[in-house]
């Protein structure tokens, strides 16, 4: 499942996302998913718990926006629920993650952050 999540974001970061709404065809996501052994209401739930990617299913495409919140300390919430659902290896990884961005990169994703209205 991991890795079609992972070609799912990969798709919407290409369509300018999360800066923009991104669709997808209902369809074909339902074919793919399909075709993986996957169930799509499960990714989409996946998304939405693990990587804050809300999505409404429409008769034609699957539109995907990143999770709103109503203050910082909603998203904070959510934050340190993620985080506690995360294995030692997933921390770790993010971890490392951060550690080995350079202060170019760690400036990006904190324009990025506030973009979002996440700071």
């Amino acid at each position: 499942m991991e890795k079609f999540i992972d070609q799912i974001i990969k798709n919407l970061s290409a369509n300018g996302f999360p800066e923009k709404k991104v669709s997808l065809p209902t369809e074909k996501m339902y074919e793919v998913a399909d075709n993986k052994g996957l169930s799509l209401n499960k990714v989409l739930e996946e998304l939405r718990e693990k990587k804050m990617i809300d999505s409404e299913i429409g008769p034609e495409k699957i539109v995907f926006t990143m999770q709103k919140f109503e203050n910082q300390q909603d998203m904070y919430a959510k934050a340190q629920e993620m985080m506690s659902q995360m294995s030692p290896e997933e921390l770790q990884k993010m971890q490392e993650m951060v550690q080995n961005m350079s202060p170019e990169q760690r400036e990006q994703m904190m324009e990025q952050a506030k973009k979002m209205g996440m700071i």
